[in-house]
C-alpha cells in the first residue's frame, strides 16, 4: 500500500495556510500597540507561509481521494509537528527566543495547550507575541486538524480516518451524520463557550486584551495567563470562578455538552464519565479543604474550600492555572494534585491526561479480576452505563495506560541525565504527557522550564506533541512495521 501523496500534500498546504491566517490577529494586535519589531516578525512569517501553502494547493490535483487509516496517522503526526515548527517563526524572527529550539518549545507548548514556558517573565513579552501564544493555545485546544476536517471534503478528501487519529479520547463520537459537519458543530460550540467567557470576564473588570488571553487559555484548558503570578495577582473571586467554570466545562466530553445546550439535563448527568469527573472534583476539593484547614493554611473553612476547589479544577482539567502557592501545601495535597493531572478530564474534550473513562475501565477491570478469583468460570463484562465495553476498546485502554507509565518512567530516566532531581524529572515528564505545564520540585508553580538544557527542551517538546496525540499516533511512526506495510 503506497501513500496517497496528493492528499497528504494538499492537507499540508491547508495546515500551512491555517497557521498563516492565524497569525493575522496577532499582527493586528502588534499594529495596535505599535510594536514595530513584532510587525516585522509576523510579516516575515506570514508572507512565506501564504506562498508555500498556496503553492502546495496549486500543484496538487483537484481531487485527492480518500485517506486510509495509515495515511491519516501520518497526516496527523506530520501536521502537528509542522504546525509547531511554523508557529515557532514569530518567536525566532522577533528575537524573543534566543534560538530555534527555544522557539519550538514555546510553539509546541502553545499548540498542545501545555502552557509551559522558557520565558522568565510573560508580562514582559510584546503584546502581539503574547496574543499569538494564547491564540495558538485556543487553536490547539480543539485541534487544528478538527478545523481542517470541516474544509477537507470540499477538496475531495475523506476525513474520518484523520479524525480517528487526531481526536483525543478512546472514541470518536458523532453528533451529526457527517464527520465534517461534526467538526463544524464542535467549533461552533467551542466558539460559543469562548464568546460567553470573554463577555463574563469583561463584566468582572478585565480589559479586552486580558479577557481574550484568559479566555483562550481556559476554554482550551491551556492555562495561559499574561501575568507571572497567574491568577493570584487578580485577587478576584468572580474572575477565578468564571475561569474555573469554563475550564471544567471544556473538560467535559463536547458531544455530551450537546445535551446541556439542548437543556436535556438528565441525559447530561446520565453519562458515567461525566458523573465520575464531577465526583472527582468534589471529593478532591473536600479532601484538600480538610487538609489545608487542619494545617492552618487559611483562616476559615470557606477560604480553604475556595483555594482547594480552584486548584483542583486547574489540575484535573489540565489547565494548570495557579490560584495559590500550592508548592507550600502539605505533601499529601501535592500528591493528590499530581494524581489529578495524570487522570485529566473527559474524553473528546480539550483537556489532557489519561482521561476519566480510561481510569473507570481500569478500576472495573480490577474489580472483575477480584470477582474471577472467586468465580473462575464466570463471564463478567466490563460495563459503562450498563452497556458492555467491547474487548477491543478494553484492550486499547489497557495498552494506553501501560504506555503512559512506560513513557513516564522512561522519560523521567532520560530527563534525569540533565542533572535534575527525581521530583523535578518525574513532574516535568508527567506534565508534558498530560499537557499541564506546571510542575513540582525545581519547577514549583512557575512552569518555567529554562532550568533544562537545550537537548532536554527539545525532548520535552517531543513529549508535549506525543501527549497531545495520545502516544500511538506519533510512536507508531517509529516502528519499522508501519513503513514496511506502507511500501507494499
Amino acid at each position: 500500500m503506497k501513500f496517497n501523496m496528493q492528499a497528504i500534500v494538499k492537507i499540508t498546504g491547508v495546515i500551512v495556510l491555517l497557521v498563516a491566517a492565524a497569525m493575522l490577529p496577532p499582527l493586528a494586535v502588534s499594529s495596535a500597540f505599535g510594536e514595530t519589531a513584532m510587525i516585522r516578525a509576523f510579516l516575515q512569517s506570514i508572507v512565506p507561509l501564504l506562498l508555500a501553502g498556496g503553492g502546495l494547493l496549486w500543484v496538487t490535483k483537484p481531487l485527492a481521494g480518500a485517506l486510509r487509516i495509515r495515511e491519516g496517522i501520518l497526516v496527523v503526526a506530520l501536521c502537528w509537528v509542522l504546525a509547531s515548527l511554523l508557529g515557532a517563526l514569530p518567536y525566532a524572527f522577533s528575537g524573543a527566543a534566543p534560538n530555534f529550539i527555544d522557539a519550538l518549545f514555546e510553539s509546541a507548548s502553545g499548540f498542545t495547550t501545555t502552557g509551559a514556558t522558557l520565558f522568565e517573565s510573560l508580562a514582559a513579552l510584546p503584546k502581539g507575541l503574547m496574543f499569538w501564544r494564547s491564540l495558538s493555545h485556543w487553536i490547539g485546544g480543539m485541534g487544528i486538524l478538527v478545523f481542517a476536517i470541516s474544509v477537507l471534503p470540499a477538496l475531495g478528501i475523506g476525513a474520518l480516518n484523520i479524525a480517528k487519529a487526531e481526536t483525543p479520547g478512546p472514541t470518536v463520537d458523532k453528533v451529526t451524520t457527517r464527520i465534517s459537519d461534526n467538526a463544524k458543530y464542535l467549533y461552533i460550540l467551542y466558539i460559543s463557550f469562548s464568546v460567553a467567557e470573554f463577555l463574563l470576564l469583561l463584566c468582572g473588570g478585565m480589559d479586552a486584551y486580558d479577557a481574550a488571553i484568559h479566555t483562550f487559555g481556559s476554554v482550551s484548558t491551556g492555562g495561559l495567563s499574561n501575568y507571572d503570578d497567574g491568577l493570584i495577582g487578580f485577587d478576584n473571586t468572580y474572575i477565578a470562578l468564571v475561569i474555573a467554570f469554563f475550564c471544567i466545562l471544556s473538560s467535559v466530553n463536547f458531544t455530551v455538552c450537546n445535551e446541556l445546550i439542548h437543556r436535556r439535563w438528565g441525559n447530561f448527568f446520565k453519562e458515567p464519565e461525566t458523573r465520575a469527573f464531577f465526583f472527582t472534583i468534589a471529593a478532591a476539593a473536600v479532601f484538600l479543604c480538610v487538609c489545608l484547614r487542619a494545617g492552618g493554611f487559611y483562616d476559615s473553612v470557606a477560604a480553604c474550600l475556595k483555594a482547594a476547589f480552584l486548584q483542583v479544577s486547574a489540575f484535573v482539567t489540565t489547565s494548570g492555572y495557579v490560584h495559590a502557592d500550592y508548592a507550600a501545601w502539605p505533601a499529601v495535597c501535592r500528591f493528590l494534585l499530581v494524581a489529578l493531572l495524570i487522570v485529566g478530564g473527559c474524553s473528546s474534550s480539550t483537556s489532557g491526561g489519561m482521561k476519566v473513562v480510561r481510569v473507570q475501565v481500569l478500576f472495573k477491570l480490577i474489580r472483575r479480576g477480584f470477582h474471577k478469583r472467586l468465580h473462575p468460570r464466570s463471564v463478567v463484562a466490563v460495563k459503562l452505563a450498563n452497556k458492555p465495553v467491547s474487548a477491543e476498546n478494553v484492550s486499547n485502554i489497557t495498552a494506553f495506560i501501560f504506555m503512559y507509565f512506560i513513557l513516564l518512567f522512561a522519560g523521567a530516566l532520560i530527563l534525569s541525565l540533565d542533572g535534575k532531581d527525581m521530583t523535578t524529572s518525574f513532574s516535568a515528564v508527567a506534565t508534558m504527557l498530560s499537557n499541564v505545564g506546571v510542575g513540582f520540585g525545581e519547577l514549583d508553580y512557575t512552569a518555567n522550564y529554562a532550568i533544562f538544557s537545550r537537548p532536554a527542551r527539545l525532548f520535552l517538546s517531543f513529549l508535549m506533541i506525543v501527549g497531545r496525540l495520545e502516544f500511538f499516533t506519533i510512536l507508531i511512526l517509529l516502528t519499522p512495521s508501519y513503513w514496511r506495510a506502507a511500501r507494499r
